[in-house]
């Protein structure tokens, strides 16, 4: 597992959970809010809390894009390390209908999360959280249009997301 992609894991949960419902990503339908809170050195693409969506995205050129096909958020124990257990848990990612490698990450020590008060995620506040996930990197995409699909499930349970990318990059 790559200390980045460990870094990147703990990020994007930051920026996610940072945002309030009515402009937040991973709640977006359309793809309208898709630039929301963006950091400067990387692109941050979301999931969904369940279903498929379809949303168009314009990404700066020169922006790598970092995105979890699935993952899960744990709050941390006072006395100790937790990292969420996953029994089953599948993803898949395609950029133009070709397959893109997805890294497992699990962040063991525990990362500060700042969840917003109006947030999507749950209980506000802050803390301190574990994650695991399925995750994706894109170091350097051309100019030009682009097919992207993301998504997991997890089982038992049945539990699944799909998110469709129109992503231009300029």
């Amino acid at each position: 597992m790559r200390s980045r992609d460990i870094e990147l894991a703990a990020r994007w949960w930051q920026w996610a959970m940072a945002i309030p419902t009515d402009r937040n990503p991973v709640s977006d339908e359309t793809g309208e809010f898709a630039a929301v809170g963006q950091p400067a050195d990387v692109w941050f693409l979301a999931g969904t809390f369940g279903g498929k969506v379809n949303r168009k995205c314009t990404v700066p050129h020169g922006r790598p894009l970092f995105f979890p096909a699935f993952n899960i958020l744990q709050r941390s124990s006072l006395f100790g390390r937790r990292v969420p257990e996953v029994p089953t848990a599948s993803g898949h990612a395609e950029l133009n209908g070709v397959t893109l490698p997805l890294r497992e990450v699990a962040n063991r020590s525990p990362f500060l999360i700042e969840a917003d008060p109006d947030g999507p995620f749950g209980p506000p506040g802050r803390y301190r959280a574990n994650a695991w996930g399925l995750w994706c990197s894109l170091d350097d995409l051309s100019r030009g249009d682009y097919i992207l699909t993301l998504g997991g499930e997890y089982e038992p349970g049945g539990f699944w997301t799909e998110a469709t990318y129109d992503l231009e990059i300029v």
